[in-house]
């Protein structure tokens, strides 16, 4: 079992030790292994704890895709041009979702809710709708917002960085894992600016003769 932080059952820190456990579990075993009173065992809990503040494992995953760990949570931030920063939002968007995943502290979390999301229909549609809605704030408030394709991008920006994410820290694919993170920053933004800022003709399918 892990180090507890020395929270007691009924604190103020209980939900988020709950949730913490469950994260952990869900990157471990996978969302369909993991129960209730696993959960509850991990956070040094009762389970009727978990129910109270979740109602049942669906709830758990959630709380967990709506969290600051949720690989959307980088949607709901404000993007350079709304701040008045002249980084690059390709730049600051592949920076800031990819710090997420390169510190030790929050990959986990990470991990879990990809996995988690992926285990059955009921959770990569609360995964999906979360990515969506998020995405679709980020494309209301970028510097493309007045782009008709506008949340296209976006969602073609995240997809790219989902994947690279993957690809670098869960699968550890060669050489992207092994790549020291500026390295790897200078190979992701390039690519993720084309997806952003390149003008691309629609194709029209061939009319027949």
């Amino acid at each position: 079992m892990r180090a507890r932080s020395g929270r007691r059952p009924g604190d103020s820190g209980t939900r988020e030790q709950i949730l913490e456990s469950a994260l952990h579990l869900f990157a471990e075993r996978g969302y369909a292994r993991t129960t209730i009173r696993a959960i509850a065992e991990d956070a040094q809990v009762d389970p009727a704890l978990v129910h109270h503040f979740f109602d049942n494992k669906e709830g758990v995953f959630d709380a967990a895709v709506n969290s600051p760990l949720s690989v959307a949570s980088i949607f709901d931030q404000l993007p350079p041009s709304m701040v008045g920063d002249d980084t690059s939002e390709a730049s600051w968007l592949a920076r800031t979702y990819l710090e997420f995943w390169e510190s030790e502290e929050t990959r986990y979390g990470m991990t879990a809710i990809y996995r988690a999301g992926l285990a059955d229909s009921a959770t990569s549609e609360t995964l999906r709708a979360r990515v969506e809605e998020s995405t679709k704030k980020w494309a209301a408030t970028s510097g493309y917002k007045d782009r008709p394709d506008a949340e296209t991008r976006a969602i073609l920006a995240s997809s790219h960085l989902i994947g690279l994410a993957l690809m670098r820290y869960v699968l550890r694919v060669h050489p992207l894992a092994e790549m020291d993170f500026e390295e790897f920053l200078a190979w992701v933004v390039p690519s993720l600016e084309m997806r952003l800022s390149t003008d691309l003709e629609p194709r029209r399918t061939r009319a027949k003769d």
